[in-house]
């Protein structure tokens, strides 16, 4: 039995394509028809809606949650939710007692704040990345003005597709990739075509061969980022080899000729690792600071209701991703920013990081150990990530057997008690076709009994649906 297998090239040895109307699962069977998209009343003429609200589709999490809050006895392994019990609403209340306790800082804390972020936040921020590349202190001095800081990252993955795309143009991105990402690119009109990976992340000999193609096809000049979930990836848990990480650099530096090829660096789990130390960020094989746009959040490792993120931009992006800002918000909360800047200072952060992973790996060992149990009889049909990190395994069943939305699989899932995200949502429609036998399992919500359970459901669920196969 090989449980880290991966077979992800996205080539044209696939399975039929997964229909991408994206249908939601409802309980006992694996699709619904979708509701027809709301509106103004019907009148003579176009609609009103903008193009990109109308190529716009709905979150495909949302779906999927609502079907698991109407279902009580569901055990959730789909959405990437932290642990409740692990959110830190004593160090939070503490903290935000003691700001709003003070008359100055509470006033503060309750008015508008810059766009960017506030200026302590930024600098802790700096200090943070210093200890995350094991740096010496002042090593990224004066880096804070390079630092926004975001309504969570995925206002930042917003606000870069913003800043840099129009319709048409080209996102190379892991494949499998973060599907809310997709989403995004989606709303932009922007293509994102799939780069194969294996147990080191994007293969850097396709990727190069993907940008070849582009240019002998004439359309080289429309590539404008390439995408990496570098550290435990939603939805692999495959983090970006050490390897790989300077050489990509370099490759979006080569083949960035009539403009700049930017690389987005989304980190958002940096820090939840289980086995050994994290490599240098991508970014930091950046010393020039021109090509690699880092997105970091704390929804992850610290409180997602916070929403708070932030990004380190060349210095050619400032101005433009916090004009866009601008116009969304004038600047994140500022009582979140103070609240976060203080338990960076004074070390509550990182005592909460470590002890989420303890929690996480006993977690994480608990779902590969239940995996294990329940597929060995059927030795190597299954294969599935073993991930150092983060909060998702990539499971993978054999060709034939559809994990979609419009599959088997899912229904006798739903019927049985168990809820995962089907793995089609994470592969870019381009090269295509779009595999359907993969799935995201997710180990944060769960409890480590109500995992075993799951996989043991989930298990039960695929042995009906892989005897035809078999």
């Amino acid at each position: 039995m090989r449980p880290n297998r991966l077979e992800t090239d996205p080539s044209p040895a696939r399975p039929a394509a997964e229909d991408r109307s994206r249908p939601a699962p409802g309980p006992g069977s694996s699709t619904r028809t979708p509701s027809p998209r709301p509106g103004p009343l019907p009148m003579a003429g176009n609609s009103a809606l903008s193009a990109a609200a109308d190529r716009t589709e709905p979150p495909v999490i949302s779906e999927f949650m609502q079907t698991a809050l109407a279902n009580p006895g569901l055990i959730s392994l789909a959405a990437g939710f932290v642990d409740q019990e692990s959110l830190p609403h004593q160090d939070a209340a503490r903290v935000a007692a003691e700001i709003l306790g003070d008359p100055v800082e509470g006033r503060r804390a309750l008015q508008y704040g810059t766009t960017n972020g506030d200026l302590g936040l930024r600098r802790q921020l700096v200090a943070l990345l210093e200890r995350n590349e094991l740096v010496h202190a002042g090593t990224f001095e004066g880096l804070e003005s390079r630092v926004v800081v975001t309504t969570g990252s995925a206002q930042l993955l917003y606000l870069v597709a913003e800043a840099l795309l129009d319709p048409g143009d080209i996102v190379l991105v892991e494949a499998p990739t973060y599907f809310v990402f997709l989403g995004v690119l989606e709303t932009r009109g922007a293509r994102a075509i799939g780069v194969a990976i294996d147990e080191g992340g994007m293969r850097l000999d396709a990727l190069e061969a993907t940008l070849k193609s582009l240019e002998a096809r004439g359309e080289l000049d429309r590539v404008k980022l390439i995408y990496t979930v570098a550290e435990h990836s939603n939805p692999s848990g495959i983090s970006l080899a050490e390897s790989r990480r300077g050489p990509m650099v370099e490759l979006a530096r080569r083949w960035s000729r009539r403009h700049r090829i930017h690389i987005l660096e989304d980190a958002a789990y940096r820090g939840l690792n289980y086995e050994g130390d994290e490599p240098s960020s991508v970014w930091r094989h950046d010393p020039e600071g021109e090509t690699v746009i880092l997105a970091r959040t704390f929804s992850k490792t610290f409180s997602p209701g916070m929403k708070l993120g932030f990004g380190v931009l060349p210095a050619d992006l400032v101005r433009p991703v916090v004009s866009l800002k601008g116009n969304h918000d004038f600047g994140t909360t500022n009582l979140t920013q103070l609240i976060l800047a203080r338990v960076l200072a004074d070390g509550t952060y990182e005592r909460h990081v470590e002890g989420l992973r303890a929690m996480y790996r006993r977690k994480r060992d608990a779902i590969l150990g239940a995996l294990a149990g329940e597929f060995a009889p059927i030795d190597g049909a299954v294969t599935w990530t073993r991930p150092r990190g983060g909060m998702f395994v990539w499971l993978a069943a054999p060709v034939g057997v559809d994990l979609g939305t419009r599959g088997a699989v899912l229904a006798r899932c739903l019927e049985r008690g168990v809820l995962y995200i089907p793995g089609s949502f994470s592969f870019p429609a381009e090269p295509g076709p779009v595999p359907t036998n993969y799935a995201r399992i997710c180990f944060g919500v769960a409890g480590e009994s109500d995992l075993i359970e799951g996989v043991g459901r989930l298990a039960a669920a695929l042995a009906d649906c892989m005897d035809p196969v078999a």
